[in-house]
């Protein structure tokens, strides 16, 4: 089989440096900008439902009742999926490496901890490239003016 090669723009992290947690994404993915505004969204909405619900420092629940115990189920699937979503791959079991996202380390949820990491990583590298494409750009349109 023939193959076609190019630089897709993908890259590898690895997760608090463990090279056996290794995430891969375009972080210059325009499409990844939308993603992640749905995705908070989505996870608002879903802690909206779940707020009065209270957590022990693990993520689990403090009263062990049904109904408590079910919303929490549904917000981490909710978070886990939106996780997923916003690199369009399985990330999410690879950033909390089976942890519930709602573990609070510092008072902070894991899944706030993990965006708040990556997205200046995203930021950066969109502002990179459009500053290169701009540059690119310029180059025809300097000869127009």
């Amino acid at each position: 089989m023939q193959s076609i090669n190019f630089d897709d723009g993908y890259k590898e992290f690895a997760i608090n440096g463990d090279e056996s947690r290794v995430i891969r994404f375009n972080p210059c993915d325009m499409g990844i900008l939308e993603r992640i505004k749905k995705a908070y969204e989505e996870i608002e909405k879903a802690e909206e439902e779940s707020k009065d619900i209270e957590l022990k420092p693990d993520g689990t629940v403090k009263d062990d009742l049904e109904e408590s115990v079910k919303a929490l189920e549904v917000f981490k699937n909710v978070i886990n999926t939106q996780i997923d979503y916003i690199f369009n791959s399985a990330v999410a079991e690879i950033a909390f490496n089976g942890q519930s996202p709602l573990s609070l380390v510092g008072g902070v949820p894991l899944y706030e901890r993990f965006l708040n990491a990556i997205l200046p990583i995203i930021e950066k590298d969109v502002k990179k490239e459009m500053k290169a494409s701009q540059r690119r750009i310029s180059k025809y349109t300097d000869v127009v003016k």
